[in-house]
């Protein structure tokens, strides 16, 4: 289908079964796919319900939509975090979870754009993007005088799930002794998703010099690098000997190459923490590597890695099979889109969205399959990346719901498309006419019960399956909605399988203890 223009984020409600997206403008819009008429979209929530005037993230858990994004004014701005609380007649209550103390807005002003729920329900983690390109002084016209970063920018913070009108206070020391700030050293963390076990990943672009975007595996007190590295590359203006004329990694279709990048002798000392590096890509995709003559290597042809992905890919819409619901090789590992077009060895494309160079020699704006593996020495990971769907547009986020995954694209003021992606399901289960009728479960994930209501069609019987395929419970029933008991259950993925006149559709859900 086509949707509106602006696209920022895309969520999927697990309770009512639908998606939604949202707009930079603030506007939070269902998609309608009744099966009857063509899919379409609606507006049910705009700035006039949450305030948010630069809207970026966006997540369901359970009964509740977040929203995060900042409130700009001037050259001032809020980071925010709302709360849409799902009422009995079908509507939602907006309240407060977290605002920020003002900060300087301008400069590269990447702002609140990403929130993610812990899976077992008692966090959100927020990404605060930076506000330079390579932590130079973004002063604004005068009005913020020597200013490059603020203390509140760059992190990745974790605020309570219930939380209700916290005040997140931009300072740093505050922030830590609060236990607020959970990462330090990120650029721009637009995507962030826990893995099967529980592991927190993001993925960055990192700005206008040719420095491969990372994948970092996220934890708690640890410092990426930024604005001292990117891209497992040192920041090159710290050099006193710097000549930016002479910089193979220094396009100068970028007008920052003509305005940002020079020495600069009062960039502050890098603090007393040693940096993680980002993922290594052993290829054989997304792996182009700009080397020191400024030619474009393939890096898994030429035996090495990269940290991670090919420089200005912009890596976006990071899902994990994360139920474990997918077949074959693609089971429990990753998918990630990269936004922006492939071009020529300079970084010229004709359909470069902004005119600036695009991504150097490297097709781009695809989906890859991405297959990570733990190293217990290094303890850290390393990944393969497979190009395996190519011809979007400018694809902006994706939603793993079963084995669908949902595309969706970003362009301003002109429709973009939203795509639908089936991978194979698990051998083990399979699904039977899955649109014969509608069952929602919830909540999901789920402690002690799973409750279950269909669209008005009786189910005669549930049947909750192991992930392996084993039947561990069956109940006869003759209704529309009800309850299974799981306090007997362990820990883990399973599947419920409701039966009507012959016919069956299958959920996935997880159980957390």
């Amino acid at each position: 289908m086509d949707v509106r223009s602006s696209v920022s984020r895309m969520a999927y409600d697990g309770l009512q079964e639908r998606l939604w997206y949202l707009r930079t403008t603030g506007d939070v819009l269902a998609v309608i796919d009744n099966g009857v008429l063509s899919p379409y979209d609606t507006v049910l929530y705009s700035v006039a319900d949450h305030g948010i005037n630069e809207a970026f993230g966006m997540v369901f858990h359970d009964s509740d939509l977040f929203v995060v994004g900042n409130q700009v004014t001037g050259d001032l701005t809020q980071g925010m975090v709302k709360r849409a609380h799902l009422q009995l007649d079908g509507s939602r209550t907006w309240s407060t979870v977290a605002t920020t103390e003002n900060y300087a807005w301008g400069g590269k002003a990447h702002g609140f754009n990403n929130v993610v729920v812990s899976p077992d329900g008692q966090f959100l983690y927020l990404n605060v993007g930076s506000r330079t390109d390579h932590g130079e002084v973004q002063d604004v016209n005068g009005e913020f005088p020597e200013l490059r970063e603020e203390p509140i920018t760059t992190k990745i913070l974790r605020v309570p799930y219930a939380a209700v009108d916290l005040l997140l206070p931009n300072n740093e020391t505050q922030l830590l002794s609060n236990g607020q700030l959970f990462a330090w050293g990120v650029r721009n963390t637009y995507d962030m998703a826990f893995d099967a076990e529980g592991r927190l990943f993001g993925v960055e672009n990192s700005g206008d010099h040719d420095d491969p975007e990372e994948m970092n595996w996220l934890r708690e007190g640890h410092h990426y690098g930024f604005p001292w590295t990117a891209g497992g590359n040192l920041n090159p203006t710290l050099d006193p000997g710097y000549l930016p004329t002479t910089d193979p990694l220094l396009n100068p279709g970028f007008p920052s190459a003509a305005t940002d990048f020079s020495y600069d002798p009062g960039f502050p000392s890098p603090p007393n923490m040693q940096f993680t590096e980002p993922i290594m890509n052993m290829g054989p995709d997304a792996d182009r590597l700009r080397s020191t003559n400024g030619s474009i290597l393939d890096a898994s042809d030429s035996s090495t890695g990269i940290s991670t992905f090919t420089c200005h890919r912009s890596p976006l819409g990071l899902v994990f099979d994360s139920h474990g619901v997918l077949d074959g090789d693609l089971n429990e590992d990753a998918f990630m889109l990269s936004f922006t077009p492939g071009g020529d060895s300079t970084g010229f494309s004709p359909i470069a969205p902004w005119g600036i160079p695009v991504v150097p020699a490297d097709p781009s704006e695809d989906l890859l399959h991405l297959d990570l593996t733990y190293d217990a020495v290094a303890d850290h990971y390393t990944l393969t990346a497979e190009r395996i769907i190519e011809g979007f547009y400018l694809p902006v986020d994706a939603e793993l719901v079963g084995s669908t995954l949902y595309v969706i694209e970003y362009w301003t003021n002109t429709q973009r498309s939203l795509w639908k992606v089936n991978l194979p399901l698990i051998s083990s289960i399979a699904e039977e006419d899955p649109n014969a009728f509608q069952v929602s479960v919830f909540p999901n994930p789920t402690h002690d019960e799973l409750q279950w209501r269909s669209n008005g069609n009786r189910v005669s019987s549930v049947e909750i399956l192991s992930l392996q395929g084993q039947r561990v419970i069956n109940e006869n029933r003759s209704s529309g909605s009800g309850s299974v008991d799981l306090s007997g259950l362990s820990e883990g993925v399973y599947f419920a399988r409701f039966q009507l006149a012959g016919s069956s559709v299958t959920k996935s859900f997880h159980i957390v203890r």
